[in-house]
């Protein structure tokens, strides 16, 4: 919804802004928020989307909205019971095949680490572990302060510095439709965005945006972070 804001500005900008309304025949609002969106369209960023049960043709469509040309998968099983065309041999061969590159990176980020030392109880679950007992046994707080995990998170802004001079976009890629049942969310995403628990000290200013059903946008503000709660989710 619209916002109001007020601004106070130094006399040189203020002149600079009289002459840019005078040229164009704009008012102020429209010259401020052209400046403003050429901001957010330099600005990196980082999308994130669950394959829930998207066919691959619904899920190349939202890609291509977006101008993703980088996949970066962040399941610890890259493999789909219920939807196997996104299973990461298939999926990597479509995609590619698409002109889409296809990482793998679930080995470091990845919701299910195979290090013990990051579960409360210090085991790793198995084959036998219920999904409601290991939502009890992992600490995200603790993940994003390992060696492994800094690595992944190295590579993953690194390949986005890369593709962000070509206007080309990243998305990391889990199973979960809804970020807020996915670590996509409270594991990487949060630990890129907020302050208070960031994991690399040299992480540059990043929009993170999640991809919700049809294709759908929300930019995730550091804020919701404020107040966390431990989720322990895949």
């Amino acid at each position: 919804m619209p916002k109001n804001i007020s601004l106070t500005l130094s006399d040189d900008i203020s002149a600079y802004l009289d002459a840019l309304m005078y040229i164009t025949n704009q008012p102020l609002e429209a010259i401020l928020t052209q400046f403003i969106q050429r901001g957010i369209n330099d600005h990196l960023r980082l999308y994130t989307i669950g394959h829930s049960n998207l066919s691959f043709d619904e899920f190349i469509a939202i890609l291509r909205m977006y101008n993703i040309t980088t996949l970066v998968d962040v399941r610890s099983e890259p493999y789909s019971k219920y939807a196997p065309h996104f299973s990461k041999k298939d999926l990597q061969y479509a995609l590619e095949e698409r002109g889409i590159t296809y990482r793998y990176a679930g080995e470091y980020l990845g919701g299910r680490p195979s290090d013990k030392t990051v579960y409360q109880t210090g085991t790793i679950i198995s084959e036998n572990t219920s999904r409601d007992d290991y939502l009890d046994l992992v600490d995200y707080t603790l993940v994003m302060k390992r060696d492994w995990y800094h690595k992944g998170l190295r590579r993953l802004l690194d390949i986005i510095q890369e593709t962000h001079p070509k206007s080309e976009h990243v998305v990391i890629m889990c199973s979960e439709g809804n970020p807020d049942d996915c670590h996509r969310h409270h594991l990487i995403t949060r630990s890129l965005i907020d302050p208070s628990v960031q994991s690399l000290p040299d992480t540059p200013s990043l929009a993170i945006y999640h991809i919700l059903k049809e294709g759908v946008l929300q930019f995730v503000n550091p804020t919701v972070f404020d107040k966390p709660e431990q989720q322990r989710l895949f």
